[in-house]
């Protein structure tokens, strides 16, 4: 059976990520790691052979040193947000591990609206900054004449790509928040000219999602060492109660 772990987009939220896969780990050997945004970093670590120690530990780190800056951009897709503190995050993670099995970053092609899987053997740190790249907040990217956005642009969590990799079993990592309502009306008519990309069979996929909130939208993008610590708690604590509940583990 060919496993597969998808994580979703969700901002700094993507701590609660680690926290969950640090104890479904314990349990499940994952073959195929995808992620799209935030989940595609937490995705390079955890592909690269990352201890739960070592990732919330550079999680830990960039929320003491970071804070939330705006500026005024210079270009349309440039951002109002400064990312030399998420900037940092990426590199610094994106320099720690290489991937030793299947991975893969979703990144979403801005001009023909199509997500893309990027497999780790040619993921470079813009690949990662890229599907990190929240329109309208942070940089978008060009790599190779091709204008990048956020991979969970068109859908925080990419079932679809493990679907594409054979999966038999898909662990979905979702720790997006309902976005508003204007952001989803915007969004409805994009996703329907994309369409809906195959999924795996329904009775394969396990979808954890935070017990309860996480914060407000505002939080998501907030550098606080303390919340990012309890985020990583309540992943560990969610995904511990979901394996003892869930018929696909027993």
């Amino acid at each position: 059976m060919k496993r597969a772990l998808v994580l979703s987009g969700g901002g700094l939220f993507g701590a609660w990520q680690v926290g969950a896969w640090s104890r479904l780990r314990e349990d499940i050997r994952f073959d195929t790691i995808i992620g799209a945004s935030i989940g595609s970093l937490n995705g390079w670590a955890i592909a690269g052979g990352a201890a739960p120690e070592q990732l919330s530990g550079k999680w830990k780190d960039a929320a003491a040193a970071g804070h939330l800056r705006f500026r005024f951009p210079r270009r349309p897709l440039d951002g109002i947000v400064d990312s030399s503190q998420i900037e940092g995050f990426i590199r610094d993670v994106h320099s720690s591990f290489t991937p030793c099995q299947e991975y893969y970053a979703v990144l979403t092609d801005l001009l023909r609206l199509r997500p893309q899987m990027i497999a780790g053997d040619i993921v470079g740190w813009r690949h990662l900054a890229a599907s990190c790249a929240l329109l309208g907040l942070l940089p978008q990217q060009r790599i190779d004449r091709v204008l990048y956005t956020d991979g969970g642009f068109l859908g925080a969590l990419p079932l679809w790509a493990a679907a594409r990799c054979d999966a038999s079993l898909t662990v979905g990592l979702n720790v997006m928040p309902r976005m508003p309502w204007p952001v989803r009306a915007a969004l409805k008519p994009l996703r329907a000219i994309r369409g809906r990309p195959s999924k795996p069979a329904r009775d394969r996929i396990l979808v954890l999602a935070p017990s309860r909130s996480l914060g407000t939208w505002r939080e998501a993008f907030l550098w606080q060492r303390a919340r990012v610590a309890e985020w990583i708690c309540r992943g560990y604590d969610d995904a511990h109660a979901a394996l003892r509940d869930s018929k696909h583990f027993h």
